[in-house]
């Protein structure tokens, strides 16, 4: 697999393959490298373009190498290594890709059976087709922001950028889609047009896919429209939120009657619960919402996350701690999902691993991301027959 992407969502396309055994090799721009390098956090606060940690968790298990596409001969490297790659996935700009000729009829030619995936703002048709964005504007434009946030304040976007990943997986998941309807194809000895596929990801359609689809059916079914809300969900049975307790904040669900009434039995049975106004609990989410929340955060703050957590547990209440990623890290459930990957440069280092286990086959273990170039000789003289006094030469003369 071949990897032309910086940032968020490329990459992370090719992690996701990568970490279930693909062989990635991630191109980079010779001396700048992906814009991710030089984003944080950085390893002891020092900024490093070798130890962002954006860069170092999307890039594990890559090879990475350097190439110039703005010469004619990085253009015939990048045909060399089409030839014999699966996959080619890439988050170029479509004004970028027109520049460079490296759309899908241009790139065919070189690999009749390659899958290609193409990742953009927008698409690659459509009248927005040439416009920029960054994930603020994705989030806005696939209309996340207009649920998130307070009604009487301006709607928010996410806290983190998210549509990349967003993006990033659906492009892995097509992938394998287009890869199994190759092996079918072969399998059952029939060409029926699968021997090559392009793949168009639009990350505003991800993100619209996502949210509108059931904003969409409440507006034709229910007649109702979303608004935000702030942190209590509306039309549904108080409590829904969260709230802050001792030593932090928690969680705080009773959607069945039993569960609330559980809840109240904990509290001591407060008399504010049997006043009529509030015997409805959506009417009291809707309207008295901010009222109730005082009253059971007054509760609430007499108790820690954990003393909370195990009351939950033992009257089977769905209440759950707001956790921090140090506390994420050290849960005992989790301890599994995370991966130390050591780098001479960077020692060890812990990262999140992957979701997923599938019996029998026991996870690869990780490699850390590659330096600024780093396989250059291993895939350019390995692989694509070089000599070493070429290599030297591709360097000298800025294409490598």
């Amino acid at each position: 697999m071949l990897e032309l992407g910086e940032s968020i969502s490329a990459p992370y396309c090719g992690k996701l393959l990568a970490d279930m055994g693909a062989q990635v090799v991630k191109i980079e721009r010779p001396g700048v490298g992906d814009q991710a390098r030089e984003y944080g956090p950085f390893l002891n606060d020092e900024p490093h373009p070798e130890r962002s940690g954006l860069f170092l968790y999307l890039n594990s298990n890559k090879q990475g190498v350097t190439l110039n596409l703005d010469t004619p001969t990085g253009k015939e490297i990048l045909a060399a290594l089409l030839a014999e790659s699966d996959v080619f996935v890439h988050n170029l700009h479509p004004l970028e890709l027109d520049r460079q000729a490296l759309g899908w009829e241009d790139l065919r030619p070189h690999n009749q059976r390659l899958v290609m995936a193409s990742i953009t703002p927008f698409g690659l048709t459509g009248p927005y087709r040439n416009w920029k964005a960054y994930d603020i504007n994705l989030a806005a434009a696939g209309g996340i922001c207009e649920g998130l946030g307070s009604e009487d304040r301006e709607p928010l976007t996410f806290g983190t950028p998210e549509v990349g990943y967003f993006a990033g997986t659906a492009a892995a998941s097509s992938i394998v889609i287009a890869l199994l309807a190759q092996a079918g194809d072969a399998q059952a000895g029939e060409d029926t047009g699968h021997g090559g596929q392009h793949i168009d990801i639009a990350e505003v359609e991800a993100m619209a896919g996502i949210y509108n689809g059931p904003e969409a059916l409440m507006a034709v079914y229910q007649w109702r429209v979303t608004r935000r809300t702030g942190h209590h969900a509306l039309d549904f049975p108080y409590p829904n939120c969260i709230l802050r307790c001792k030593d932090g904040y928690i969680f705080v669900g009773s959607p069945e009657g039993r569960q609330w009434r559980g809840l109240l039995e904990l509290m001591g049975n407060p008399p504010w619960a049997r006043e009529p106004r509030l015997r409805n609990r959506t009417v009291m989410n809707n309207e008295y919402a901010d009222e109730v929340d005082g009253y059971v955060e007054e509760w609430l703050l007499r108790h820690t996350k954990s003393e909370l957590l195990e009351m939950a547990l033992e009257h089977r209440l769905p209440l759950a701690p707001v956790r921090g990623f140090d506390e994420v890290r050290s849960d005992p459930s989790l301890t599994s999902h995370f991966v130390t990957i050591d780098r001479a440069d960077t020692g060890q280092v812990t990262y999140p691993g992957t979701p997923f286990q599938l019996t029998g086959l026991d996870s690869l273990p990780p490699a850390p991301a590659p330096t600024l170039g780093q396989h250059n000789r291993d895939v350019y003289c390995g692989r694509l027959g070089y000599t070493p006094e070429e290599l030297v030469k591709l360097h000298q003369t800025g294409i490598i």
